[in-house]
């Protein structure tokens, strides 16, 4: 589902119930997106259009708080609708809704009035009060009903006001509180309200009032004459009194240790006033009473004026629970600086002043402060400097003067006059002035008709009241939803002009209390206006409906005109459709704007504001001189500076090319080439500016907002909660889907069916074009210009047409996703939002903290699956059904939320349910649902989660099922296949895609398999440490054993080997290879497995492993002269990744796999294949001999040693090369002797020279030791070579040996038995030992007598015939006799030698004569 999809790609989505997003072609998706961003940052250009109007003083000129101007005097400043041909002079600016008479009960009580009477208003509640004497009377206004009273009091009423109460004070059933003044008491009273009428459909808050009877305080007054009454927005209540004082009625919950719960605090004086009677504080106070209190909320500053026309001016603090004077103004002073500034007009029009007004920052940066003359001439007042970053009040200065209607010298309307009564607030004035002592007129001056001027125009109008004007006052108007239409906080900005807001506020409404009873006033706005002139007109076809969008525009207008439209109220369904008509009558059309090379003179000759274009150019403006400027075609970034007078053209278009956009007249001409320009019509721009204003600072403001909470360890905590709540975002979808409706009914309208055909252009258009562009060109060739120019504009009007047809195609796709972002984030908000949200990664919060909601809108698709995911996932984690929010989601957001990501949802819940399933039957049939609904869209699923969750109810079958399916969905036409086989080439894009798809497909198998095997490879029963302290946890049911997962590993493994997909295999095979499980892939018996192995092998020449896989693999299959060969390659590759004694083990596989073939079917190259390895491993073991030789050398060992050795390692040598180059370097005798040997090489001289090098290297190893130990070293080594060399005669000189063994046996005088005993050990035969020594001596080598022991070689003939006489079986049994007669024979003659010696009284002779003598006849019995 989208919200749930989890791809490879940059977009995201959901990932816990397993959808991703359908698989769109790249370019459709970045149209799309494009023509999103396209539309969004049109409407941030129109933002920035409807967020430019000026602040008052700006409007008013007033460059610094000391550079006052006046204005007025212009007959420009007060426009009237009759001039100029517009056709207007009916249009009202205001209308009277009610009039509604006085109760009939209190019209008796007047007969029984004795002192005084008084009326005002209560806006707040829609109340009026009448106070007669010592009682008040509250009526609900608009009706006349609900009439209150209280009777209370004794004293005669002097001033009334109800104020809210502060905080925390009262008990909450208390929402006001009414507070009267007499000349004895003040006494507050505690106001209540029901919040509907019994019978009353309608909701209202204030429907049914009740004054509590008892007062909540009263204090005396002191004397004190209170004449005004206000409260600030905090609940303090100050007074103003005839002593020229300002007075505070405070009030608390509790007595303090020096106050009291209720007291009256004097601003006017010191603090030490009190030590002065109050008699002698009147007579010194001059006599100018306070008459009226004006508080400013926003800035906390509270103005007083006096009878005499004092202004005085407070500072209550940054808190607003402070009180200090700063400045005062007199009357006297205001009036002449108001004189300096106009000097044309009488000081007497400057006094007295009737009324000040606060000024609130809402309305105004600079002006703080404005007050009203008896002739309507308004003085705007500054408390600090312009701009200033100090908030503070400290002076008041007069900044502006304005004069009211008929100042001027042409004027038509006369001044007004003899005002006693004035109502001022957002820039709406209301002066009652006298006709005569019983009748007032009202004048009503508003700025409303006239927005996003760079001077102050106002209408004026004038409505007859049949009485005298009691009060003024002002409805509240029903707050709209919270950014609408309004300037982020932010900015700090005035709120914007009612045009901008008054398609959610209702109109301003005046209240004018007389005796004849309460008078209903609206503030028409344009659509208040634009409606009465169609239900006047009977529809649109009327001069001045077209006058009316002459008037404020045609992109203002049509926004009006799409309020009317789009309404779905069914008392206007009439007006909706005379609207819309309107809508396209006079909606203009698009069209290319060619500069002329005339239009800077023309411009430069009309430098002012003429009559003639005062509306012609769609709304009434300042004296400015008007010059083209050209913006750049394409679009800019988000937060770019756009143009202010059109829409931008994206210059990728192909009909755009050389295209600009309108742009804002600058302040000097350019003479530039420029080619045609782009203007939308008004009915495109208004289009996009009713979007920009429904949804308001929503636009480009957060979507959440930190707010403070406390967690369940009471510490303070920050979540995240949606910065508009349910009943907000509803209300936006509303106007929405009204405008989505809007466009869909009137789409061939709305959108243009022509098609840009380029073919109909001029060849040499652009030459053309910037001929007739060129400035200095003559006059004679004006006419043919503007002939060109006609011609371009025809041509061009397609192009036009086709750009706004894609702009309007752009907003109706925007409207479309608007509507669905807000319809899906109300629903997160219906379901705890903030909860929702905290279960988000850390870092989607931070992305969700920082998202502005135009974002969200157009690239905010991934996150909006996130958010789905955690709605789904909370309705899954309660074990509920997600039909219901499944069905709401696909209602409101399909785009987001598909049919895919519903049929997710409802698998995700079915494998919810399956896990608190006990029956095992039904759990299954359960699993396989959920699997099956999974199938069906499989190419959009997240599958490491599906997978995941599979993996917890233990449904392994399933994974492999569904990762297989979703593989082959993703890849209907093999591509990745292919893309394989052909050796993956970098430029086959498409089958790139296919094979990385199926590739995540079979990762998510491996990756269950890779989680079976690590249980597997645990420890069963493996004790650990508590990871807290407290009983042991309990045990997990639903953990695998190592043995069960060993078993599901096994069948999982066994369902997946089933499969006919061969990149499966391939994949599946890289997995066992990488977990080292070779063994299982040598089981696997599939065709796959030798492709596979082949295939890796060729991409991986030096992978060992993959090679010792093949050759194991065909010995497996009894591919043995395959395996053969793979060996040998293994045994012959050079390289330090296989050592020698490995080559040996590869060298002897490969000859046993060489055996083990079935030589009668086999060439006869084979056989000699097979003798081949047999030489080779012979050569081999003579190259692992002489590493050994090498290794024993410690005396050699060193850097160039281990090289060496490192060199016989890397490679298998020849026979030549191990002797000339290692061997006989390194003098390794007994190396170069078995080299001769395998070489078979017979050299006599050479093989004796080998073995003397052998016995004398082994004498020296031993140089120092015993005779014994020598002996010993060199009888083992020399029995270790006999036995190799011994069978052969060439190789083992029996008779060298002898000689020179015996030799160095009487140099060290060692035992005689020692050389026969050692060749007797390496496997000599005793009669061919006997004939050797028998030999030797009969030689009579002249050594031994030098040596001093010519009788040594019969001593060990002695010994060696000892040895056999007891043990006869050394010989064999065959060859004894012949042998015995032989020994007898040798002893016979050793005898005769030995008795001539003895003759010569040698003893050693006589002792030999003995011991032949007993071995002759131990052998001749023997015979």
């Amino acid at each position: 589902m989208p919200g749930l999809y989890s791809s490879a790609t940059s977009q995201q989505p959901m990932a816990s119930l397993g959808v991703r997003p359908a698989t769109y072609s790249s370019t459709s998706v970045h149209e799309q997106d494009s023509g999103l961003d396209w539309a969004g940052q049109i409407v941030d250009k129109h933002m920035l259009e409807d967020r430019s109007y000026p602040d008052l003083s700006e409007l008013l000129q007033v460059p610094s708080h000391d550079y006052p101007t006046a204005s007025g005097l212009s007959e420009y400043d007060y426009p009237s609708h009759s001039v100029h041909g517009v056709g207007l002079s009916s249009l009202a600016q205001v209308r009277e809704t009610k009039h509604t008479p006085l109760p009939p009960e209190l019209v008796e009580r007047f007969a029984h009035m004795q002192c005084n009477c008084n009326m005002g208003l209560f806006p707040e509640i829609n109340r009026a009060w009448l106070t007669i004497d010592s009682d008040i009377f509250v009526w609900n206004y608009e009706d006349s009903g609900d009439l209150a009273y209280f009777d209370g009091l004794n004293e005669t009423i002097l001033s009334v006001a109800l104020v809210r109460p502060k905080p925390d004070i009262f008990q909450s059933h208390i929402q006001f509180l009414l507070c009267l003044a007499t000349p004895i008491d003040i006494v507050l009273l505690g106001v209540s309200f029901t919040s509907s009428r019994a019978g009353g459909a309608a909701e209202e808050p204030y429907a049914e009032m009740h004054l509590l009877p008892d007062p909540l305080f009263t204090i005396p007054s002191d004397n004190t004459y209170v004449t005004d009454i206000a409260a600030s927005g905090n609940g303090r209540v100050f007074m103003a009194a005839k002593d020229g004082c300002l007075y505070e009625l405070f009030y608390q919950a509790e007595d303090g240790w020096f106050t009291r719960k209720c007291r009256k605090i004097n601003h006017s004086h010191s603090k030490l006033s009190f030590l002065v009677p109050s008699f002698l504080n009147f007579s010194f106070l001059e006599d100018d009473a306070l008459v009226q209190i004006a508080i400013d909320d926003t800035r906390n500053i509270l103005y007083t004026r006096s009878e005499k026309g004092t202004l005085q001016v407070f500072d209550l603090g940054s808190d607003g629970l402070g009180m200090s004077r700063v400045a005062s103004v007199s009357q006297q002073t205001a009036v002449y600086n108001a004189s300096l500034i106009v000097r044309t007009i009488d000081k007497s029009n400057f006094k007295p002043i009737v009324h000040v007004a606060a000024v609130t920052s809402e309305e105004s940066a600079n002006i703080h402060l404005v007050a009203v003359t008896h002739t309507g001439v308004r003085l705007y007042f500054s408390t600090s400097h312009f701009y200033s970053q100090q908030r503070e009040p400290y002076t008041l200065s007069l900044v502006h003067v304005r004069l009211p209607p008929g100042f001027c010298a042409s004027a038509a309307v006369p001044r007004p006059s003899h005002v006693h009564m004035a109502h001022y607030k957002n820039g709406a004035l209301l002066l009652a002035s006298s006709l005569t002592e019983e009748e007032d007129v009202l004048h009503t001056m508003s700025g409303d008709a006239f927005p996003f001027q760079r001077h102050l125009l106002e209408t004026q109008s004038t409505t007859r009241l049949y009485g005298r004007a009691w009060a003024l006052g002002e409805a509240p108007v029903p707050a709209p939803p919270r950014g609408s239409g309004y300037t982020p906080p932010e900015l700090q900005r005035p709120d914007p002009p009612s045009i901008v807001t008054q398609h959610v506020q209702a109109p301003r409404r005046f209240i004018t209390l007389t005796r004849q009873g309460s008078h209903l006033i609206d503030l028409l706005r344009p659509v208040e206006q634009l409606r009465h002139l169609l239900e006047a007109s009977g529809g649109a076809d009327a001069e001045a409906v077209k006058a009316f969008f002459t008037l404020h525009k045609d992109a203002q207008a049509c926004a009006s005109a799409l309020i009317l439209a789009c309404s779905k109220a069914a008392a206007d369904q009439q007006v909706s459709e005379w609207a819309s008509r309107a809508f396209f009558m006079y909606g203009s059309e698009p069209r290319m704007v060619f500069p002329t090379a005339t239009a800077d003179v023309q411009q430069q000759q009309q430098p002012g504001l003429q009559p003639t274009n005062l509306l012609g150019a769609g709304a009434f403006s300042s004296p400015t001189v008007a010059n083209t400027s050209i913006g750049t075609p394409g679009l800019s970034t988000r937060g770019f500076q756009p143009p202010q007078a059109s829409t931008p053209v994206p210059g990728q278009y192909a009909g755009a090319q050389g295209f600009q956009q309108v742009g804002t007249p600058a302040a000097t001409p350019t003479h530039g080439l420029m080619g045609p320009e782009v203007q939308f019509s008004g009915k495109h721009n208004g289009l996009y500016l009713y979007f920009y204003r429904i949804l308001g600072s929503v636009w480009d403001g957060r979507l959440v907002s930190e707010v403070a909470y406390q967690n369940r360890q009471g510490q303070p905590a920050l979540c995240l909660n949606s910065s508009r709540n349910a009943d907000e975002l509803g209300w936006y979808v509303e106007q929405l889907r009204a405008l989505r409706d809007f466009l869909d009914k009137n789409q061939q309208y709305t959108i243009c069916t022509v098609t840009p055909d380029r073919s109909v252009l001029p060849r040499n258009l652009q030459q053309r074009v910037i001929g007739f562009m060129r400035p200095d060109v003559s006059l004679a060739s004006t006419n043919h210009m503007d002939q060109v120019q006609q011609q371009l504009q025809t041509k061009y009007q397609v192009e036009a047409q086709a750009l706004e047809k894609r702009s309007l195609l752009n907003l109706h796709a925007l409207v479309a996703r608007t509507c669905e972002a807000l319809g899906l984030w109300k629903i997160l908000c219906d379901h705890q939002f903030h909860i929702l949200v905290s279960a988000l990664p850390p870092n989607v919060q931070d992305q969700l903290r920082m998202q502005v909601f135009c974002d969200f809108v157009v690239n905010g698709k991934e996150l909006s699956n996130k958010l789905i995911l955690c709605l789904i996932s909370r309705y899954l984690g309660d074990n509920a059904t997600t039909d219901a929010v499944s069905d709401r989601l696909r209602d409101v957001c399909p785009s987001l939320y598909s049919h895919n990501d519903a049929v997710a949802s409802k698998a995700s819940e079915v494998l919810q349910i399956s896990k608190s399933v006990q029956n095992k039957h039904e759990k299954e049939a359960m699993l396989q649902e959920s699997l099956q609904r999974y199938k069906e869209i499989s190419t959009q699923l997240n599958l490491p989660l599906i997978c995941q969750q599979f993996e917890e109810v233990h449904f392994f079958g399933g994974v492999v099922d569904i990762c297989l399916t979703a593989a082959l969905k993703r890849d209907p036409q093999g591509l990745a296949l292919h893309f394989y086989k052909n050796g993956e080439p970098p430029e086959d894009a498409q089958g790139m895609e296919a094979f990385r798809a199926r590739v995540d497909c079979y990762r998510a198998i491996t990756d269950m398999l890779h989680n079976l095997l690590s249980v597997c490879l645990q420890h069963p029963q493996a004790p650990s440490v508590p990871a807290a302290p407290g009983p042991p946890p309990a045990p997990d049911y639903n953990r695998l054993t190592p043995t069960q997962a060993e078993q599901q590993m096994e069948k999982t493994l066994q369902m997946a080997l089933k499969s006919d997909d061969e990149l499966f295999h391939t994949v599946l095979y890289d997995w066992l290879l990488d977990m080292q499980l070779t063994d299982k892939l040598l089981e696997i018996r599939s065709a796959y497995v030798e492709s596979y192995l082949k295939r890796s092998v060729s991409h991986q020449a030096d992978n060992l492993q993959l090679l010792d896989m093949l050759w194991k693999f065909y010995e497996k299959s009894q591919q043995y002269i395959a395996a053969a060969r793979i060996l040998t390659k293994l045994a012959e590759r050079h390289g330090s990744d296989v050592n020698l004694k490995r080559r040996v083990e590869y060298l002897s596989r490969a000859a046993i796999c060489a055996k083990s073939a079935d030589l009668r079917s086999t060439a006869g190259n084979e056989g000699e294949f097979l003798h081949e390895l047999e030489e080779k491993i012979e050569v081999a073991r003579l190259q692992t001999q002489i590493v050994d030789a090498l290794s024993a050398k410690e005396h050699m060992r060193s850097s160039t040693m281990l090289e060496v050795i490192g060199r016989l390692n890397a490679q298998l040598f020849d026979i030549t090369q191990l002797y000339g180059e290692f061997a006989e370097p390194f003098q390794l005798p007994e190396c170069k002797l078995a080299i001769v040997h395998c070489a078979g090489h017979v050299d006599s001289v050479l093989i004796e020279m080998l073995w003397r090098e052998i016995i004398e290297e082994e004498m020296k190893k031993t140089v120092g030791r015993s005779t014994e130990t020598v002996m010993t070293t060199l009888s083992n080594r020399l029995v270790a070579l006999g036995r190799i060399y011994a069978s052969s005669d060439r190789f083992f000189p029996l008779e060298f040996l002898v000689r020179l063994l015996e030799q160095r046996c009487c140099q060290l005088s060692a035992d005689a038995a020692l050389v026969v005993n050692t060749l007797l050990a390496a496997g000599v035969h005793l009669p061919a030992l006997l004939g050797t020594y028998d030999k030797l001596y009969r030689a009579k080598d002249p050594w031994w007598q030098s040596s001093r022991k010519p009788l040594h070689l019969l001593t060990v003939i002695t010994k060696l015939l000892a040895l056999f006489v007891d043990a006869p079986n050394a010989v064999a049994h065959q060859e004894r006799r012949k042998f015995i007669a032989m020994c007898l024979d040798v002893v016979t003659a050793y005898l005769v030698d030995l008795q001539t010696m003895s003759a010569s009284a040698d003893t050693d002779a006589g002792a030999l004569v003995r011991s032949f003598r007993a071995l002759h006849a131990q052998l001749d019995r023997m015979l």
